[in-house]
């Protein structure tokens, strides 16, 4: 059995937790190091049982704890060259920690990764194609300003995806964010639309995938309640029906229900 469990979703931290038979890796590590291990804990996982982490990007809502987790574990990293640079020379990683530059498939506990870059303003970002050794594959996408072909590539026939769905459009022109933060946000290296996830959504339903996972919505510019009304809106124009299809939104501070396959 393979499941996914979204530990922490959103700006102010980012963590995912991926076991199957053969092993169990972590997405990124955006909160503090207590709050994973208390996570992880509180679902019968022990830190030390993990076989890598895998970094999509350097910022610091995805490897805000890194420091201090990797100094108590000495896990391997998984990452772009860019990144894995950024974090030794910002010493976001302990020295004893094996990294490891993922640029094509690449086996990590039992599963093959595949990485695919996904276009956000950082020194290079990825989203993750996992597919485990029961047959499954999971697509996690947590930061892009649009869904572009190599991404669309990245998460074709995935029956599990993860995705971002960061702002409602009409909330982020109304907030008091500042017009350069607003642009940077809506940019085609910044963060995804509700509306363009839920329509990128109905193209993975029609290619086969029946799970799905609202990812790194905004505090500020989004509501749970809104992402997922916009995905069911935009499944019920294509003609496909809730039963389905599963979706739910990641929660912000504490781990959301598992996602099993």
């Amino acid at each position: 059995m393979t499941y996914l469990y979204p530990l922490f979703s959103g700006s102010s931290g980012n963590c995912t937790l991926v076991s199957s038979k053969g092993g169990t890796v972590l997405v990124d590590a955006g909160v503090s190091c207590k709050a994973i291990v208390g996570a992880l804990t509180e679902l019968s996982f022990s830190p030390e049982a993990l076989n890598g982490i895998l970094i999509t990007h350097e910022h610091s809502d995805h490897i805000k704890g890194l420091s201090v987790f990797t100094k108590r574990y000495k896990l391997p990293i998984y990452s772009s060259r860019e990144v894995l640079d950024y974090l030794v020379r910002h010493s976001c990683v302990h020295p004893d920690c094996p990294l490891f530059e993922i640029a094509s498939p690449t086996e990590v506990g039992g599963m093959l990764v595949i990485p695919f870059d996904t276009p956000h303003d950082s020194v290079h970002s990825l989203g993750f194609r996992i597919e485990t050794e029961d047959g499954h594959s999971i697509g996690i996408a947590t930061d892009l300003g649009a869904v572009t072909d190599t991404v669309r590539t990245g998460l074709a026939g995935c029956s599990l995806v993860m995705l971002e769905s960061n702002y409602d459009s009409a909330m982020l022109q109304c907030s008091s964010y500042p017009y350069h933060l607003k642009r940077r946000i809506s940019g085609r290296r910044g963060h995804l639309e509700n509306q363009d996830c839920a329509s990128y959504l109905v193209e993975l339903a029609k290619s086969g995938a029946t799970q799905f996972v609202l990812c790194h919505l905004s505090k500020e510019n989004n509501m749970p309640e809104l992402a997922l009304q916009t995905a069911y809106a935009k499944m019920s124009e294509a003609g496909i029906g809730a039963a389905e299809f599963s979706l739910q939104a990641a929660r912000r501070s504490e781990p959301s229900p598992a996602v099993a396959l």
